[in-house]
C-alpha cells in the first residue's frame, strides 16, 4: 500500500497538534519529529488540566472515523485498560457535520446509478451523519427504506491512519514505559481489521442476513430487509422501520405495548444469540433498538457483531454457573480457559480474590446487584494477572451491561441475573444431544492424548525441578526409574487404543484395567522417586 509521503506527514502533523492542544506534549515528543514544528503557535487549552480520560475522549472525537473507531474498539478493552479510560471512551459522540449533498450523490451513482432511476423519492437532506456514513430516507419500489452512504475517500483516510498508528505503537513501546505490556501492535492490527470490514456494508448485508436467519420464526423480534440486490460496499439499502426508541418509555406505554414484557423478551432474545446461536450484536445501545406494536423488538445496525464458538459457550455456561453456586474454583477455571495467561499466574491467589468478589454481591437484593458492576470487578482482578480475553467476550460483556441498563429502564425489577440462570439451566437441558456427547467425547480423547504425549517432558521438568531443589550432590539418580515412566506409557498408550478400537466388551475390560496399572506405575514411581530423594 503505497502513501504519499506528504499526506502522511501533514497527517502526522495534525495529529501532532491536536494531542499538544489536549496537553500530550510529555507524550508526543517522544513519538514524532514533527513534535518541535507542530508545537509553534500551539497552547495549551483549558481542557487541558481535566482527567485524561476526559482529554484523550475529545482527541479521538476532533481526529475524525479512525480515532472515533479507535476510542470506541479501546473502550470495550476492560482486560487492559483502566475503568476510568474506558468509561470515558463509551461516551464518544460519532456525530460529524454532514458532508454536501453532491458529493454523496457522486457515491450514491458511481455505485448504483442514478438516483430518480433507482428510487422513486429521494430526500436529500441526511437523517443521520456518523464518522464513517451518512444515513438518508427514501422509497425503493415504493418501498420506504433507508440509504446509508459511505463517506467519499473514507478508505484513504483509514488507510493513512492505520499506518500512522501502526509505526506509533512501535515508537511508543520502545520510548514510553508500561505501554510494550499492553501489546499496542496486536490492538491496532485487531482494531485494522475491525474497521475494514465496518467501512465495508457488504459485511453488515451479510450479518442481517443471517440474523433473519436465525429469527425467521420467532414472531417476537423483526429484522429489517436489507436488498441485497442492489446494496454494494459503500452504499447500503435497507427496509425502514417506523419504531418507536426502546428508552421511549411513555411513547411506548401510549401505543400499549408492554415494557416489562420488551424486557424480558429483550433479555431472552440477546441470551438466544449467544448460547444458541453464537452469533450476537455487538452493540445494543438504544438508539440500535426500536420496538413495534405487538411488543415486537426491532434491532438495527449489524456492522458490529460477536461470535460465540462451541468451547466458548461451555465455557460461558460454566462461568455462569459457577458464579450462581458461588464457586471460585470453576469461575477462575473458566476465565483461564479463555483468555491468554501469564505462566507464572498464582492460581490460588486468583482463586482468593474472585471469592472476595462473590462474597461482595452474596446477600444483596437482586435489584441491588449490577452486571456492569460485577464484571467491572472481574475486569479489574483480570488486569491484575494480566489476563487477556479474546475481543467477543469483552464485547458480550459490554453488551450484556447495555442491555442491563436498557432493561432497567423498562422495568425498575428487571433481572437479568435471574433470566441468564435460568437460560442456562434450559440451555443445558436442551444442549444434551447425540452430536454434543460425541464431540466432547472426541474433545475429552483428544485432551487425554495431549497429556499422555506430555507427560515424558513433565516427568522430566518434574525431575529438573528436584534436583534444583536438592543441595547435596549424592549418587542417587532418578533416571534409575526411567524405564518404569516409559512402560506405565506404553501400557496406557495401548489400552486407550483398545478402548477406542476394540468392540469386543471383554477386550475393552482388559483395556481399562491396563490404565488402572498404569496409573498405579505413575504413583508408585513418584512416591519411590520422592523417597529417594
Amino acid at each position: 500500500m503505497f502513501i504519499n509521503p506528504l499526506r502522511r506527514f501533514n497527517r502526522y502533523f495534525e495529529v501532532t497538534r491536536t494531542f499538544l492542544k489536549y496537553g500530550f506534549g510529555e507524550y508526543v515528543k517522544t513519538i514524532h519529529p514533527a513534535y518541535l514544528l507542530a508545537r509553534i503557535g500551539i497552547r495549551k487549552s483549558a481542557v487541558s488540566i481535566r482527567p485524561i480520560p476526559e482529554r484523550i475522549k475529545l482527541v479521538c472525537e476532533e481526529l475524525g472515523p479512525t480515532f472515533i473507531k479507535l476510542g470506541q474498539i479501546v473502550s470495550t478493552r476492560t482486560d487492559i485498560f483502566s475503568e476510568e479510560l474506558t468509561d470515558a471512551l463509551s461516551f464518544l459522540q460519532d456525530q460529524v457535520r454532514p458532508e454536501p449533498f453532491s458529493l454523496m450523490k457522486g457515491v450514491i451513482e458511481s455505485e448504483i446509478g442514478p438516483i430518480n432511476k433507482v428510487f422513486t423519492d429521494f430526500n436529500y437532506n441526511p437523517i443521520g451523519s456518523a464518522s464513517i456514513a451518512q444515513v438518508y430516507f427514501a422509497k425503493y419500489r415504493d418501498t420506504p427504506v433507508i440509504v446509508k452512504v459511505r463517506r467519499p475517500n473514507i478508505e484513504r483516510i483509514v488507510e493513512l491512519d492505520i499506518d500512522m498508528l501502526k509505526r506509533i505503537a512501535l515508537i511508543a513501546e520502545i520510548n514510553i514505559p508500561g505501554v510494550k505490556e499492553r501489546n499496542p501492535k496486536e490492538l491496532i492490527d485487531t482494531f485494522a481489521r475491525m474497521i475494514y470490514k465496518e467501512i465495508d456494508f457488504l459485511n453488515e448485508v451479510t450479518n442481517a442476513e443471517k440474523f433473519r436467519e436465525n429469527f425467521l420464526k420467532d414472531p417476537r423480534i423483526k429484522i429489517p430487509r436489507i436488498f441485497k440486490e442492489i446494496s454494494t460496499s459503500k452504499v447500503l439499502i435497507q427496509e425502514y422501520i417506523d419504531g418507536i426508541k426502546i428508552t421511549d418509555i411513555n411513547k411506548i406505554k401510549e401505543n400499549g405495548i408492554n415494557p416489562k414484557i420488551i424486557a424480558e423478551n429483550g433479555a431472552d432474545i440477546f441470551l438466544k444469540q449467544i448460547l444458541i446461536d453464537g452469533f450476537f450484536h455487538a452493540d445494543p445501545h438504544p438508539g440500535n433498538i426500536f420496538v413495534l406494536k405487538d411488543n415486537i423488538i426491532v434491532p438495527i445496525d449489524f456492522g458490529m457483531v460477536g461470535r460465540i464458538t462451541p468451547q466458548m459457550k461451555e465455557q460461558l455456561v460454566n462461568l455462569v454457573l459457577g458464579v450462581i453456586n458461588r464457586e471460585p474454583r470453576r469461575v477462575a477455571r473458566m476465565i483461564l480457559k479463555m483468555g491468554i495467561v501469564n505462566k507464572n499466574i498464582d492460581i490460588n491467589m486468583l482463586q482468593e480474590d474472585i471469592l472476595y468478589i462473590l462474597d461482595k454481591f452474596e446477600g444483596r437484593a437482586i435489584k441491588h446487584i449490577s452486571v456492569k458492576e460485577f464484571i467491572a470487578d472481574i475486569n479489574r482482578v483480570i488486569r491484575r494477572y494480566q489476563i487477556v480475553l479474546p475481543q467477543d467476550l469483552l464485547y458480550l460483556g459490554k453488551a450484556l451491561s447495555q442491555l442491563e441498563a436498557i432493561g432497567r429502564e423498562l422495568d425498575e425489577d428487571f433481572d437479568i441475573i435471574n433470566f441468564a440462570r435460568s437460560f442456562v439451566y434450559r440451555y443445558q437441558l436442551g444442549a444434551v444431544t447425540i452430536d454434543l456427547i460425541v464431540n466432547k467425547g472426541r474433545r475429552w480423547i483428544e485432551d487425554m492424548m495431549d497429556t499422555i504425549f506430555d507427560l515424558p517432558d513433565n516427568i522430566n521438568n518434574l525431575f529438573e525441578t528436584l534436583k534444583r531443589i536438592d543441595k547435596k550432590e549424592d549418587n542417587k539418580k532418578p533416571d534409575g526409574y526411567l524405564h518404569w515412566y516409559i512402560s506405565g506409557f506404553g501400557i496406557m498408550f495401548i489400552s486407550m487404543f483398545i478402548i477406542l478400537v476394540v468392540n469386543n466388551p471383554v477386550v475393552k475390560i482388559i483395556g481399562i484395567c491396563g490404565i488402572v496399572i498404569s496409573f498405579l506405575i505413575f504413583i508408585t514411581q513418584l512416591i519411590h522417586s520422592f523417597i529417594s530423594y
